[in-house]
């Protein structure tokens, strides 16, 4: 379906089903088995003020000069640098039509801009003084625009993840927190991986090589030491005899 949306913004480049498919592994690893269906994601475009930043620091007569880049969304006012990373892998563009995936179950959300420009500025430049520990007249900023990102959401019963729809690399998975498995999960987890992954053979094997390894070696052992067995066993006898 198609969508009009004027502003400068950054493809959709991650399908629904990648989409899932990056937050399941996400939730695996931390210890939870989620079913996420394609229609449970839903797609925000949210506006975020980009711009350059240059600062030079003169320590102790040694200068050192600062240049990178710094986004902002343009809805809480918070600073979030890693969406910069988009960048590394797309360019964003200026198109009307919003290619959205061709499906009546997902909801896009286009979101308004709170944050002008005006206090864009400030936020950043607070931001920068606190982080390098500079003045405002030692921060430089160029140009700043309004782009707008594209992200999959699902809201869980525990969590509300998202991930950016260009690479799926920039998340907030680390509010994910690492679940608590108990003996039961333990042994679910290693029938579940024999079931999967077809190891039954390999752990049988390995489970009766080792009882016959034991067997092995404690039959060497008396053959070893069958004297002293022997006398230990004669022994043995002796004692109950006596105490017979």
């Amino acid at each position: 379906m198609a969508i009009q949306i004027k502003q400068k913004r950054f493809p959709i480049k991650l399908d629904p089903k990648s989409a899932v498919n990056i937050i399941q592994i996400a939730l695996k690893k931390k210890g939870y088995k989620y079913e996420i269906k394609k229609d449970q994601l839903y797609l925000t475009i949210t506006p975020y003020w980009f711009c350059f930043y240059d600062i030079l620091i003169n320590k102790n007569d040694e200068f050192n000069h600062i240049s990178e880049q710094i986004s902002l969304n343009a809805i809480n006012n918070q600073i979030n640098e890693k969406v910069i990373e988009i960048f590394k892998f797309s360019k964003p563009i200026i198109k009307e039509k919003l290619n959205a995936p061709k499906t009546e179950q997902i909801q896009i959300n286009i979101k308004t801009s709170i944050v002008i420009k005006e206090e864009a500025e400030k936020t950043i430049h607070k931001y920068l003084m606190y982080k390098h520990n500079v003045t405002e007249d030692q921060i430089s900023l160029s140009g700043i625009e309004e782009i707008y990102v594209p992200n999959w959401k699902v809201q869980l019963d525990k969590f509300k993840l998202k991930l950016d729809a260009v690479t799926g690399k920039v998340n907030n998975f680390d509010i994910i927190k690492m679940k608590n498995k108990s003996k039961l999960d333990l042994i679910k987890e290693v029938f579940t991986d024999i079931q999967e992954d077809k190891k039954l053979p390999s752990y049988l094997g390995g489970f009766f090589s080792g009882i016959f390894e034991g067997i092995k070696f404690i039959f060497v052992e008396i053959f070893k030491n069958y004297k002293i067995i022997l006398w230990l066993i004669t022994i043995g006898l002796l004692i109950y005899l006596l105490f017979l």
